[in-house]
């Protein structure tokens, strides 16, 4: 989707112009992982307007392969807005990607990826994306990762939980917010809406909690640490960040780094570390992705 936001210091409201830029948390992961020199495929429907032409021209310029992605002549591409005052906003009811389902896989070589992602965000804005989420996540033969991603202000947001939770069941590889794995094992937390924040000193036992529902690695991300579970052994480390400029994107720039050092045979204490590394970096500009890493070592 679009992303339109205020300059740095400024209000939406006030702002005499706005800064677009491309976004979304599969693509912006898509673009983390392109960077860091894998070879990454997005599959999305977007509208045939110039702000689908907009967001494949960028992906395309990041070497992100873009052969699956479907044009709807009848629906807009969806737009997202930056509040610093209020949060992130969402206009995505009617939008091409919320028809998009199973049949938009026809002809993805799934099977053969060494990876396949999806977010809660695709299981929480229609009937239709939440099928051809899980449709991806059993057609993979690789890894299979989820980020639940659970947001207010979509389809699904009023049972986003029940929604996300197929998903999980499906992933062997589940990157997830403290207070957001908090809200989908237990029925509590999720106050902040991106699960990032609060909840930390239950994170392990969280953890180790969602592999019973089937991933073999949870990796929970919190305000001052971060933390995973993988073949029985809990690793953590501290997260030290300077003053962020645009905190949105910074889970998606984790997970693009710890997802393509763990894919080049890195540990997972040394997945984390790079995770950290692209994450912090992505908040230090006003961009969901202009600030990711081309290196991680």
């Amino acid at each position: 989707m679009v992303a339109l936001a205020p300059p740095p210091g400024e209000s939406l409201r006030r702002a005499a112009r706005w800064l677009a830029d491309h976004a979304g948390a599969e693509s912006n992961t898509c673009v983390g992982l392109a960077r860091l020199g894998l070879r990454v495929a997005w599959v999305s429907c977007l509208g045939h307007d110039a702000a689908g032409d907009r967001i494949l021209d960028a992906l395309e310029a990041e070497r992100v392969h873009t052969t699956w992605v479907r044009r709807d002549a009848l629906r807009p591409t969806g737009v997202m807005l930056k509040d610093p005052a209020a949060g992130v906003r969402y206009y995505r009811t009617g939008s091409a990607a919320s028809a998009m389902g199973p049949d938009l896989l026809d002809g993805v070589p799934a099977p053969r990826a060494r990876a396949v992602l999806v977010t809660g965000v695709t299981a929480l804005i229609g009937a239709a994306p939440h099928a051809a989420g899980l449709a991806l996540l059993e057609a993979g033969q690789g890894l299979r990762i989820v980020d639940p991603n659970l947001r207010h202000g979509l389809w699904g947001s009023d049972r986003r939980a029940a929604l996300v939770l197929p998903f999980i069941e499906r992933c062997t590889l589940l990157l997830s917010g403290a207070s957001e794995l908090e809200e989908i094992l237990t029925g509590t937390g999720g106050a902040g809406g991106s699960g990032e924040s609060g909840g930390w000193d239950a994170a392990e036992a969280l953890a180790r909690r969602a592999t019973a529902y089937g991933p073999r690695e949870v990796v929970v991300r919190g305000a001052a640490a971060i933390g995973a579970v993988a073949d029985g052994v809990w690793t953590e480390l501290p997260i030290a960040r300077g003053a962020a400029v645009d905190p949105i994107g910074a889970g998606d720039a984790f997970n693009a780094g710890y997802i393509a050092a763990r894919l080049r045979g890195d540990g997972v204490e040394a997945a984390l570390g790079a995770g950290i590394t692209c994450g912090t970096a992505v908040t230090t500009v006003m961009s969901d992705t202009n600030g990711f890493p081309r290196t991680i070592d």
